[in-house]
C-alpha cells in the first residue's frame, strides 16, 4: 500500500527498525507492549507479539521484530480487492467526505492533481471536495443535518462545477466521530471496552454505508481513511489512543463489510503514523512532528496536508480508474 521513502519524511533519511522493546519506550512507555501471548501465532494473523501501545496497521508483516497483534486486533490492513470504476459521459466525479481535517487535505490533494501529478491521473476524473468543517460522520448520518451536509454538495457544488450526481462513482470518506468525549467531557474509554470510541465509529460506518446510495445512487466504489497521529493533540478527547483506534474500527468494519448494496468499501490511504521521534514510520514511509500540526496538535498545517494528500494519491495509483 505504498513504497517507504524518505521524501515523505525527513531529506536524507532513511526508515529502520527499532527492537521492539525501545519502540514501546518511545511510543506509550516501557513495559507498556508486552503481553505473554505467543510471537508466533498459528491462526494466520501477523507474526509478532501482542501489544498494548499503537502500531501501524499496515506494518504487521514484517516479522517477530515487530508486533502482530494490538490487543487482539490483527496489525495488517484488510485488503478487499480493486473495484470496478467507470465513467458517465466521460467523467468519473470523485467525492472526498469528511470533516475539517478532511477539507483541508482534499483542498491540497485536488491542488496537487491539478498541478504536479496532473500527468499521472486520469483525465476524466474529476475529484469534488465536499467535506464540512465540524461535521463528523455522526452528522453525515443524521437527517438533521442533511442540508448542511449532503445537501451542501448537491445542491451548492455539484451544479456550480456541472457534475451530476450520477457522475458521482467513487467516494473518499475520511471516516472520523466528532465527539469523542462522553457526556461529561470526559475521553471515552479505550478499546475493548463497549462504549469506547472504536465500537461508536464501527456503528457509525454502518449507518454512513445505508444512507449513500441515496444521495449518490450510481456509486461504485467508496475509500475509507481514519485519522493521523493524535499524540500532539491538546484538546481533550483527541490524543491517543482515539485516533489509532478509529484506524482499528474502520480496518474491523471494512474485513466484515467488503460490500453494502453492490457498493464496494476498501481502505484508502492508512495515514496513522508514529511520532518522527521514535525514528519509526508507517508502511508508506511516513511519521509526524509538531510541525506537522497547527497549534491545537489536531488540525494538520500546510506541511502535513501536504504528507496526507501525497499518501492518498500513492494509494489512488493502485487503481486502474485513477491511473493515466
Amino acid at each position: 500500500m505504498g513504497v517507504r521513502t524518505a521524501t515523505a519524511g525527513r531529506a536524507g533519511w532513511k526508515p529502520r527498525t527499532l527492537p521492539l522493546a525501545a519502540v514501546c519506550a518511545a511510543l506509550l512507555g516501557a513495559g507498556a507492549c508486552e503481553t505473554g501471548l505467543d510471537p508466533t501465532p498459528d491462526d494466520g494473523s501477523p507474526p509478532g507479539p501482542d501489544v498494548r501501545a499503537p502500531f501501524p496497521i499496515d506494518r504487521g508483516d514484517e516479522g517477530i521484530d515487530t508486533p502482530g497483534k494490538y490487543k487482539g486486533l490483527w496489525l495488517r490492513l484488510v485488503n478487499n480487492g480493486e473495484p470496478e470504476v467507470t465513467s458517465v459521459d466521460g467523467i468519473i466525479g470523485v467525492v472526498c467526505l469528511g470533516m475539517s481535517d478532511a477539507a483541508d487535505e482534499c483542498a491540497d490533494f485536488v491542488a496537487r492533481i491539478n498541478s504536479h501529478w496532473l500527468n499521472e491521473v486520469a483525465g476524466d476524473v474529476v475529484v469534488l471536495n465536499c467535506s464540512r468543517e465540524a461535521f463528523g460522520v455522526e452528522h453525515w448520518i443524521d437527517p438533521a443535518y442533511d442540508d448542511e451536509t449532503w445537501g451542501a454538495c448537491l445542491y451548492l457544488l455539484m451544479p456550480f462545477l456541472g457534475i451530476r450526481p450520477e457522475q458521482i462513482r467513487v467516494v473518499y470518506h475520511k471516516a472520523a466521530n466528532h465527539s469523542t468525549v462522553d457526556e461529561l467531557g470526559r475521553p471515552l474509554p479505550p478499546y475493548p471496552d463497549s462504549a469506547s470510541n472504536y465500537h461508536r465509529l464501527y456503528r457509525n460506518l454502518g449507518a454512513f454505508s445505508e444512507r449513500l446510495k441515496t444521495f449518490f445512487p450510481n456509486v461504485q466504489a467508496v475509500y475509507t481513511s481514519s485519522r493521523a497521529y493524535g499524540g500532539y493533540a491538546r484538546v481533550p478527547g483527541r490524543g491517543e489512543p482515539v485516533a489509532y483506534e478509529e484506524g482499528h474500527a474502520v480496518n474491523s468494519w471494512l474485513a466484515d463489510n467488503p460490500t453494502v448494496g453492490g457498493v464496494w468499501y476498501g481502505w484508502g490511504a492508512y495515514v496513522w503514523a508514529p511520532p518522527c521521534l521514535s525514528d519509526e514510520v508507517n508502511g508508506a514511509g511516513v511519521c509526524f512532528e509538531p510541525a506537522d500540526f497547527d497549534a491545537d496538535g489536531v488540525h494538520r498545517s500546510g506541511q502535513g496536508r501536504g504528507k496526507i494528500s501525497w499518501m492518498m494519491h500513492q494509494r489512488l495509483l493502485h487503481e486502474g480508474w485513477y491511473r493515466r
